[in-house]
C-alpha cells in the first residue's frame, strides 16, 4: 500500500474537512479526494462520511486511524534515523534550514556567519512558508532548525524572539492608503477584509479580529480559502480590488516589491509579529548550536519576556 494514502487518510481526518487538508498538504481537492477514493477500494471500505460542512470519520474508519497513524510513525522514525545515519557519515557540520516567508534577509545573513565559523559546512535551505510546514519537515527530519512565525508547536524547542516585524496591511497599489507610510487599523475601516480561513494562519487570525475590536470596528469580511498572509494567490485579489489584507514579509518598497499592490506597516499597538529559531529538543547537534550562536550574532536582541506565540511590544538593540 502506498503510504502516500495513509498520509492523505490521516490529514483529512485530522482537519475533519478534505479542503482544509487539501491546503495543509498544499495540493488541490481533487488529487486528495482520489487518494482517499483508492484507499476506500484498496481496503474495501468506507472511511469518511461526507457531509456539507465537511467528512466525518466511519466506525471502520476511527478504528484504523491509530493504526494509520502508527504506520506513518513508524516510517518517519525510519526515514529520520536514516538521515541520522547519513549525516553522521556525510556531513558534519552541515544543517539543513527550514526558511517562513519573506525572511530571506535574515537566513542569509546568518548563513554568512555560520559559514565564516564552519568553512567547510554546507548550509542547505528549503522553503517552509507557514508554521505546519516547518512542523511537519522537522517532525520527519528533512530540516533540523526553521526560522518561524508562530504559533509555536510545544513539542518542539523554540528560541528567544530573534525579530519582531510589523504586521502589513496588503493594499491596492491605486488606492489613497498605498501614499502613506504606515497605516493604522481605523484607516482600514470602509476596506473589505479578505480573511482566509484560520487554521492556514491561526495566530495572526486571532490577532486580527483583535486589532479590529479593539478599534471598535467590524470591516465587511470576505472569505479567501485559497490564499493567506503569504501567497501570491491573496495579493493578485488585492491587486485585483476585492478588498485588504493583513500579511508579513512583503517587500514595501524596491525592485523587489510586488506589482499591483503596496505593503505598508500597519501602526496600532500590538500589531507585530515575533520570529524564532525552532528545532527538535533531543536532537540538537553540535550543527544546531552553531546555527543558533550564528543568530544571536546577526540578528536584534529583544528586551523583552513574552511566551511563544504572543506578539511582543518590546525595545530592540541591534548588535554590531
Amino acid at each position: 500500500m502506498d503510504l502516500k494514502l495513509v498520509r492523505a487518510f490521516i490529514a483529512v481526518a485530522d482537519a475533519s474537512s478534505v479542503t482544509k487538508a487539501a491546503a495543509r498538504l498544499h495540493i488541490s481537492q481533487p488529487p486528495l479526494s482520489r487518494q482517499i477514493h483508492q484507499l476506500e477500494q484498496e481496503l474495501g471500505l468506507t472511511l469518511f462520511v461526507r457531509h456539507s460542512h465537511g467528512v466525518t470519520l466511519t466506525e471502520a474508519g476511527a478504528r484504523l486511524l491509530e493504526r494509520a497513524r502508527a504506520v506513518d510513525r513508524a516510517e518517519r522514525e525510519f526515514e529520520e534515523a536514516a538521515l541520522r545515519a547519513a549525516g553522521d557519515q556525510s556531513r558534519g557540520d552541515s544543517i539543513r534550514v527550514g526558511i517562513g516567508w519573506g525572511l530571506w534577509d535574515l537566513v542569509n545573513a546568518v548563513r554568512v556567519e555560520f559559514s565564516g565559523r564552519s568553512p567547510e559546512a554546507v548550509f542547505a535551505v528549503t522553503d517552509t512558508p507557514c508554521w505546519y510546514d516547518s512542523d511537519e519537515q522537522l517532525r520527519n527530519g528533512s530540516i533540523d532548525v526553521a526560522l518561524a512565525r508562530p504559533p509555536f508547536n510545544p513539542a518542539f524547542a523554540v528560541s528567544d524572539p530573534v525579530r519582531i516585524e510589523p504586521l502589513q496591511a496588503i493594499v491596492a497599489e491605486r488606492s489613497p492608503l498605498a501614499a502613506q507610510a504606515s497605516v493604522c487599523v481605523r484607516d482600514l475601516a470602509g476596506e473589505t477584509l479578505l480573511l482566509w480561513d484560520r487554521h492556514i494562519a491561526p495566530v495572526l487570525y486571532d490577532q486580527i479580529l483583535s486589532l479590529y475590536a479593539r478599534a471598535s470596528l467590524s470591516p465587511p469580511m470576505v472569505p479567501t480559502p485559497g490564499a493567506g498572509p503569504y501567497n501570491h494567490a491573496g495579493m493578485l485579489l488585492v491587486a485585483s480590488g476585492r478588498g485588504i489584507y493583513f500579511g508579513y514579509g512583503v517587500p514595501g518598497t524596491g525592485s523587489d516589491a510586488p506589482g499591483g499592490v503596496a505593503a505598508r506597516p500597519v501602526s496600532d499597538p500590538g500589531a507585530t509579529v515575533e520570529v524564532r529559531a525552532v528545532y527538535k529538543k533531543n536532537a540538537v547537534t553540535g550543527a544546531v548550536k552553531q546555527f543558533l550562536d550564528a543568530v544571536r550574532v546577526v540578528s536584534p536582541v529583544v528586551e523583552a519576556d513574552s511566551p511563544p506565540g504572543r506578539a511582543v511590544s518590546a525595545r530592540v538593540r541591534f548588535r554590531r
